[in-house]
């Protein structure tokens, strides 16, 4: 073999060697990883409530039964179905619709 190789090979036995011995060794050169307690931060945050009362013929206190149904954004406001929607807020189908799109071009 050409001696050029040869020390090419060397050279490559000590650099696998130094890189095994920092493997190794890598516990005590890294520090250990920390360990938290909180949870993790919420990267996701909850929907705010909409005022309802933006939307003409919604007062406080058909705003008020929408929210104890569960309906608090405009974007819960459209996706509900008309109907279910007019018995909640006691009204007609005609003016729930009329909320529903309303409701739609603001969410």
């Amino acid at each position: 073999m050409n001696q050029t190789v040869k020390n090419l090979i060397r050279i490559g036995g000590v650099i696998a060697g130094i890189g095994a011995a920092i493997w190794a060794m890598s516990d005590r050169i890294l520090p250990s990883p920390e360990i938290h307690d909180e949870p993790p931060p919420l990267f996701r945050t909850p929907a705010q409530p909409d005022d309802l009362t933006e939307i003409r013929g919604i007062g406080p206190v058909k705003a008020t039964n929408l929210n104890e149904a569960g309906v608090d954004t405009f974007a819960a406001l459209a996706a509900m179905p008309v109907d279910e929607l007019a018995s909640i807020a006691e009204t007609s189908a005609t003016t729930a619709a009329r909320w529903s799109e309303d409701a739609r071009a603001r969410a």
